[in-house]
């Protein structure tokens, strides 16, 4: 009996698949893809990459394929697909200026699902990192929950058992960015109660799981477990450091939890700025300074509801004697850093080029500050590290600029 073909259609939605066919190949997008910036390489764009899928659907599903081809997509086809596949960080910006109106970043998402239920799988970098932890302490990286907050939770801050609001740092902020989670606790503080998850129970939201790995197989156990741990601490409104923790709640969490969220999810920058409007929360130091911001990725291009752009500016506008001014790429079309959905671990120098575009734009403002609020734009564009080393990622690091770079809660923390 003939082996059956690879099904590349089960699990894509319907208008998933009619955007496969939708791309017009106008190559709008390659204008202002962040991968095209410092690669000039169309055969790992938007286009090639639909254009190629759409061709494995084709052999294997048409009759034309049936009639003219093996019906079988090749692995070394597969494998090039995926090293183009994972040469994106699921920035979102194809999709926000395609003219066709093609969503390329929940598209992106189910393609690199369905290429890791395929016999290529995902990077081996990413399959013997993230996943393998996953498994082991429900966490991208290899360390025990139970130490998650001696890092960076601050000694003289007390937090309250249960509260209305409610805490979550995120992995990301926890491992590898702590300040911006030290600072948003003090903010949260300074408010009023608030409260957070054990740390043994704060597992993670499953963002690098499903989005860098395409392997969705545990979700809907981190998905329960978190809906009920944040509801047994009674929280009503849920504050998120990392936007892309925010995006996997609002999501896909509701699609494993089987129902709404029982809590309201928003940034902690959203929060933030309700309590600043509300009076709970004031800045009292002056600082005559220029800071320009950067809208990171899963802010100003979220899955689901309004971008999130308004908010971190509230708050910078509330602080005497700031000097606020944009970037020429801002808001919805701002550039990406190049480090989220396993581009700095995969392609460090991709992500590293990326970076130092990001970082030039921002110097033409004439800022003193770049500030941003994401772990992933923090560890990429502040520390300069990543996962794997590469010549490009050593002169990224080597570089020396007076541009200050920093976490916008952390940055407000110390202006209370």
């Amino acid at each position: 009996m003939a082996e059956k073909p690879f099904d590349f259609m089960e699990g894509l939605t319907k208008k998933e698949l009619i955007e496969l066919d939708a791309c017009t190949r106008c190559n709008e997008c390659l204008a202002w893809c962040p991968v095209q910036d410092v690669t000039d390489d169309p055969n790992i764009s938007p286009p090639a990459r639909i254009h190629a899928y759409k061709g494995y659907i084709e052999k294997t599903h048409t009759l034309k394929g049936q009639l003219f081809s093996s019906k079988k997509v090749s692995v070394e086809e597969l494998k090039e697909f995926k090293d183009s596949l994972w040469k994106c960080a699921l920035c979102g910006t194809c999709g926000e200026v395609c003219t066709v109106g093609i969503d390329t970043k929940k598209l992106w998402w189910s393609v690199r699902r369905k290429i890791a239920e395929s016999e290529v799988g995902c990077p081996e970098v990413l399959e013997k990192g993230p996943l393998q932890n996953y498994y082991k302490v429900r966490s991208p990286f290899p360390f025990e929950l139970v130490h998650k907050y001696k890092i960076w939770f601050p000694d003289d801050i007390q937090m309250a058992d249960k509260a209305e609001i409610g805490y979550y740092e995120g992995c990301g902020c926890t491992w590898d960015a702590p300040q911006m989670a030290e600072g948003a606790v003090r903010l949260l503080n300074a408010a009023g109660p608030f409260t957070m998850l054990d740390p043994d129970k704060s597992w993670c939201c499953g963002f690098p799981q499903a989005a860098g790995s395409g392997d969705w197989s545990i979700m809907a156990e981190l998905a329960n477990h978190m809906v009920k741990a944040f509801t047994d601490k009674g929280i009503k409104r849920l504050a998120i450091s990392c936007p892309m923790c925010l995006d996997i709640m609002k999501y896909l969490w509701p699609y494993f939890y089987g129902d709404e969220m029982p809590f309201e999810t928003l940034s902690t920058a959203e929060l933030l700025a309700d309590l600043v409007e509300e009076g709970k929360l004031k800045f009292t130091k002056r600082i005559e300074e220029t800071v320009t911001y950067h809208d990171p990725c899963a802010m100003a291009r979220p899955f689901m509801g309004k971008p999130i752009l308004d908010a971190p500016r509230q708050l910078l506008n509330a602080v005497p004697g700031m000097n606020l001014i944009n970037m020429e790429r801002h808001g919805k079309l701002s550039r990406c850093c190049g480090g989220s959905a396993g581009e700095r671990a995969v392609n460090s120098d991709i992500s590293a080029n990326i970076a130092k575009e990001l970082f030039l734009e921002a110097k033409k403002t004439g800022a003193d500050t770049m500030l941003t609020n994401c772990p992933v734009c923090y560890l990429n564009l502040a520390t300069k590290t990543h996962a794997a080393p590469h010549p490009v990622v050593e002169e990224w690091r080597a570089l020396e600029d007076p541009l200050k770079i920093n976490d916008l809660t952390q940055y407000l923390a110390a202006l209370l």
